[in-house]
């Protein structure tokens, strides 16, 4: 009877797999450690009182980030406007959201978009529905990064979203979005994976011991 000789092909191929898991488990607990930091930012920012757009936005000219802070603007008055909308969903509704140019006075932009909130009347419906709205007066909301739909009005409008939480006098028929200081949808699911990978490195780690003794024990 001979001796079975060592799979070192197999050995191999398991240890790639096996390190390959454990390197992406870690990762995603770095992520998972990153992702918590992140979120006490956004929440701290969110939850903060509300600063003067304008100089807000001085900062984010000069490179700064400054996505999720709350800020409040005076919007320069203009005449009523149809609002740009878009058809988007809430609580499993479809439903129509609503933006319109903030202009300002001064500062680096002359103006940001804001989302203005949601068409109560319009849930259910599939298509958008055009709505006649006032321009933006006193505003306070939360910057995001989040596109918004062409920006017709403005020659240089600001990089970020004017999120609504307040508006006075309020809009008609206008709901602010719930969603102004919600975290993105990348940071939603970050970490939660590395059990699966710690999990997948141990059963093959079995595996494979349990055929590797097989094979030893096993005559020729």
């Amino acid at each position: 009877m001979t001796r079975p000789r060592f799979p070192y092909g197999l050995t191999v191929a398991a240890a790639f797999v096996f390190a390959l898991c454990i390197g992406l488990g870690q990762w995603q607990v770095r992520r998972f450690q990153w992702k918590q930091r992140v979120l006490a930012q956004i929440a701290a920012l969110a939850s903060a009182p509300p600063q003067p757009i304008g100089a807000v936005l001085s900062q984010a000219a000069a490179g700064r980030e400054v996505e999720f802070t709350r800020v409040r603007a005076q919007c320069l008055a203009a005449a009523p406007a149809p609002a740009r909308v878009a058809i988007t969903t809430d609580k499993g509704d479809w439903i129509t959201r609503v933006f319109g140019d903030c202009r300002l006075a001064a500062g680096p932009f002359d103006g940001i978009v804001a989302d203005r909130g949601l068409v109560e009347a319009s849930r259910g419906q599939l298509a958008p529905v055009e709505t006649m709205l006032p321009s933006l007066g006193q505003v306070v909301g939360v910057l995001r990064r989040e596109a918004g739909p062409p920006r017709a009005g403005l020659r240089r409008p600001a990089p970020y979203l004017l999120v609504v939480e307040q508006e006075s006098p309020p809009p008609p028929g206008i709901i602010p979005s719930r969603w102004a200081g919600a975290a993105p949808a990348n940071l939603q699911y970050v970490g939660e994976y590395a059990p699966t990978w710690f999990g997948l490195a141990g059963v093959l780690a079995a595996f494979y011991a349990a055929l590797l003794w097989r094979k030893v024990r096993s005559p020729r």
